[in-house]
């Protein structure tokens, strides 16, 4: 190449390569305007109009708290959105939820990623995913620290065994586990749309007749 090209188009060239690509910045969430306090006591009351608990990016909420959540969430009936993104949650969180996963009949969507949670809470959390049976979407990505081949292992084993499970979020770091969870996500849709299929077969002929 250096011998086809003067210096100057040479080093024009090379530097096209390297050149970093520019990016536009992202502007902050606006915050997060979430009491708390009153999301805890709906939650304890059962209360029938809260449906989408949504505690993200509040940074100050006491582990406690939090904990006390998912002790009120083990026997909530209503709210089938629960997201603690970037709440600092740690293992002690964790193992609350857990316990929650094991007890909830009426959860759909939980997401815990950006959070302080270690391979021995998360691994409790994917174990707990074995008596659930109603969450369908689990999004556990980006923790403080790498969770380990062990617990991606117990992931995909967890897709495969609970059908109900039809999205996950996680970025898989070795290739096995990766594409066996790709398989049990695809078989777990296959199977909801077979399970839609026959409910709407069932409702039909279960539909009174016009006279």
């Amino acid at each position: 190449m250096y011998t086809l090209m003067s210096n100057k188009q040479y080093y024009d060239a090379i530097c096209s390569v390297v050149k970093p690509d520019t990016y536009k910045p992202v502007p902050d969430e606006p915050p997060n305007p979430t009491n708390v306090e009153e999301t805890l006591r709906q939650i304890q009351a059962n209360d029938g109009a809260l449906e989408d608990v949504n505690l993200n990016n509040i940074k100050d909420i006491p582990i406690s708290t939090l904990k006390a959540i998912c002790e009120a969430m083990k026997t909530n009936t209503h709210v089938k959105k629960l997201s603690l993104v970037a709440t600092r949650s740690n293992d002690p969180v964790a193992s609350a939820v857990a316990e929650m996963l094991m007890e909830n009949k009426t959860l759909q969507s939980l997401n815990i990623e950006s959070n302080f949670i270690t391979s021995t809470g998360m691994m409790s959390i994917i174990k707990a995913m074995h008596h659930n049976s109603t969450l369908s979407e689990l999004k556990v990505d980006n923790q403080c620290q790498r969770l380990g081949d062990t617990v991606e292992m117990e992931m995909a084993a967890m897709l495969e065994q609970c059908p109900s499970v039809v999205r996950f979020g996680y970025h898989f770091t070795q290739q096995g586990p990766r594409a066996r969870a790709a398989i049990a996500i695809t078989n777990n849709n296959e199977l909801r749309e077979v399970w839609g299929e026959q409910g709407n077969t069932l409702a039909q002929s279960q539909a009174p007749t016009e006279q």
